[in-house]
């Protein structure tokens, strides 16, 4: 089954666990989930667009079929 999973984040959530922080991965690109590992970086020249992000971590703007 496909589905679209929105992340609307562009960094990640910080933990406190006992004497640890822990950076967990809001924007849905780590691949070091649950962990954050840097990839919310290229999220951040977004704006208010809408991108997906192929398997390459490129970038590609989704346009609407409809006028504005």
């Amino acid at each position: 089954m496909s589905r679209l999973v929105l992340h609307e984040r562009d960094h990640p959530y910080v933990v406190k666990v006992g004497e640890e922080t822990l950076h967990l991965c809001a924007c849905g690109l780590s691949k070091n989930k649950p962990y954050c590992d840097g990839s919310h970086a290229k999220t951040l020249k977004e704006g208010s667009d809408l991108f997906i992000y192929d398997k390459e971590g490129k970038a590609i703007k989704v346009e609407s079929f409809y006028p504005k």
